[in-house]
């Protein structure tokens, strides 16, 4: 589970991606190396062999040989990033499949753990904590070095708590599956959509599409639980507020993991053909 951090990274793409994806919403394939050629490929592969005649000397016995083209390969999609952006933690992401393999108990705790305890949260949550702490009325103002460790300290619960909650104890207890499946291909506006759903919609253990009750249920139980360290947090219309946000970040988290693979190959895709020097 992404806390409220993802906000600000998701705000600077947020004019890129449909652009990133064409003016149709259509998601492009971008051609191979090698395959920057203009000229279309010849008809024939064969190699042109002087014609020779039956009777003339050094004639050799005729044989028709074709080269038969060998099929396109497939696309394939560029793996699911376990980390977005290469630090923020996501190791509920996985990529969609024609088959379905059930997530053990053990599984849904990893993920929970990965996500909490995966080192890049330690730093994340110092930039994390101080934003916070200087928009909430300045470092001084706010306790200094005590007040920044308390901010720190509630970051990080809510970290923690959101995690097992929503990506391992309900989802054991209900049977639910966790994971984010993304599907990497279609339109745009499509795959918005999808990854938006998926806050109310998930897998279960069988295999089948339930409502998803660790996600909406249990952020309630999140906020409830954060609101016993949060001063002044226990108003219905807070409690409300920070209920939204919660569902907000992870539709959020959603889309940045069904699009960060594409942007991340489309990024070295530039790189390798703007800034590399050609011979």
């Amino acid at each position: 589970m992404l806390s409220g951090r993802v906000l600000a990274l998701a705000a600077m793409l947020a004019s890129f991606l449909p652009a990133a994806f064409g003016e149709t919403g259509e998601t492009e394939i971008l051609p191979v190396p090698g395959a920057f050629s203009d000229a279309a490929p010849e008809a024939s592969a064969i190699a042109d062999v002087p014609a020779q005649t039956a009777g003339e000397p050094g004639a050799q016995p005729s044989t028709v040989s074709a080269t038969t083209p060998e099929p396109a390969a497939a696309t394939e999609l560029d793996p699911v990033s376990k980390r977005l952006f290469g630090v923020i933690p996501n190791y509920k992401a996985d990529q969609k499949t024609d088959t379905y393999e059930a997530l053990t108990a053990a599984g849904k705790y990893k993920i929970a753990h990965d996500d909490s305890f995966d080192w890049p949260n330690f730093p994340l949550l110092v930039g994390y904590a101080l934003q916070a702490q200087v928009a909430a009325g300045g470092f001084t103002h706010n306790g200094g070095l005590k007040g920044f460790g308390e901010y720190y300290a509630r970051g990080f619960a809510d970290q923690v708590i959101g995690s097992y909650v929503t990506e391992a104890i309900l989802p054991s207890l209900l049977h639910e599956d966790p994971r984010y499946f993304r599907i990497g291909a279609g339109t745009f506006w499509h795959r918005v959509g999808y990854a938006a759903s998926r806050i109310f919609i998930t897998k279960g253990d069988d295999g089948q599409n339930h409502l998803f009750k660790s996600e909406l249920f249990g952020n309630v139980g999140v906020v409830a639980i954060s609101s016993l360290y949060y001063p002044n947090s226990g108003a219905l219309g807070q409690m409300s507020e920070h209920y939204g946000m919660q569902l907000g970040n992870d539709v959020i988290s959603n889309i940045l993991t069904e699009f960060w693979p594409d942007i991340k190959h489309r990024l070295r895709f530039v790189q390798r053909h703007l800034f590399t020097p050609r011979s």
